[in-house]
């Protein structure tokens, strides 16, 4: 949320609505139109729940004219630029918008409303979640299947919140397809949106992978713990990371990589750190990589570890949600493709692939 509003009058605001408030704002979720877009987005299914909840304010403001015009004076100038009933509904909009992101570690349920629609894909969900998509008609902003065009899972969003990231799916997408791969994602078992409301929408992007040279990666003896760290420890606004972890292990012929962010303390009022983690095995004998999969996992935050030294002993989280993943045989050019757009802002991924030390 951009600006801090006072609770009771979301509060105020809220309670007039009633069961409108949680349809506008579910209508919000499913076609992923935030609160700034609230009264800019004219896809019907928003337009007519924003005018019900617009038609229940009028009532209110004509009833109490002087409660709700002081509650209009108290508002950030960014929501009272609209009449009176249309700032009221965005500011109460704007206060608790999305789930909390622990809320969205689970396992899918069956019963949710996007499984409940589309039954065909729950014998595609494997034992983390995923949904195989090879075959389907998945693409980088969205899975179309029948009526619908369902949304990859949250944590797949920039920064979590934001647009969804199309980069990296797009990525998984084409790899899948060149490499005859297996794909799977995590969906959005939340947002149920129908194919008539899909739109793609395009972000700036300038970021892009590292080449790769492949010397030492089928090398046995090449193991070990690489760890590269900020040298402002994150708290710089081009590159919020305190360090990230890159681990080699071996097991036979098979090499194992693992990636990890570092995050810089917390805030006081945070309950729970959330860090990206990526998993690769390598066949040195063929000389490709067979698998690749990307996750998130939670600390709370009494227990993540606040210097360098202790990261080591992070241990596997609190909660973990397996985010995407591709099974087959796939050169290190695809692995270092999906490692840099996985780790997209961290400038550390870059700065890792560039030391030839891989």
């Amino acid at each position: 949320m951009p600006f801090n509003l006072d609770p009771d009058h979301v509060a105020a605001v809220r309670a007039h609505l009633g069961p409108r408030f949680d349809e506008l704002r579910r209508t919000m979720l499913d076609l992923d139109s935030s609160p700034a877009f609230l009264f800019s987005d004219d896809r019907p299914r928003l337009m007519q729940s924003r005018a019900a909840a617009i038609q229940l304010l009028d009532q209110w403001v004509a009833a109490e004219p002087k409660t709700t015009s002081e509650i209009h004076a108290r508002l950030p100038d960014l929501v009272r630029r609209r009449s009176l009933s249309e700032s009221l509904l965005e500011a109460a909009t704007w206060s608790d918008y999305a789930d909390p992101l622990i809320d969205l570690f689970g396992y899918p349920a069956a019963d949710s409303r996007v499984f409940a629609m589309a039954p065909d894909l729950i014998p595609l969900l494997d034992e983390s979640g995923l949904v195989k998509v090879t075959g389907l008609d998945a693409r980088p902003w969205g899975l179309h299947t029948g009526d619908y065009a369902f949304h990859y899972h949250q944590l797949l969003r920039r920064g979590y919140g934001s647009g969804i990231h199309y980069g990296l799916i797009g990525t998984v997408l084409r790899m899948a397809e060149k490499y005859r791969l297996t794909a799977r994602f995590a969906l959005d078992e939340r947002r149920l949106q129908f194919k008539e409301e899909y739109r793609e929408i395009h972000e700036a992007d300038y970021w892009y992978g590292p080449s790769l040279s492949e010397a030492d990666l089928d090398n046995l003896a090449i193991v070990g713990e690489t760890f590269h760290g900020d040298p402002d420890g994150g708290t710089s606004l081009l590159n919020p990371y305190a360090g990230l972890s890159v681990r080699w292990t071996v097991d036979g012929s098979l090499k194992t990589v693992e990636i990890e962010e570092f995050m810089p303390p917390p805030e006081a009022k945070s309950e729970w750190v959330f860090a990206r983690y990526l998993h690769a095995i390598r066949d040195t004998t063929k000389r490709e990589f067979i698998h690749c999969d990307g996750a998130v996992k939670a600390y709370a935050r009494d227990r993540y570890p606040r210097a360098q030294h202790d990261f080591k002993n992070r241990g596997k989280g609190d909660r973990y949600r397996k985010l995407f993943r591709i099974d087959g045989h796939f050169p290190a050019a695809v692995w270092s493709n999906l490692a840099c757009s996985w780790f997209r802002g961290n400038l550390l991924i870059n700065e890792y692939f560039g030391d030839d030390s891989e």
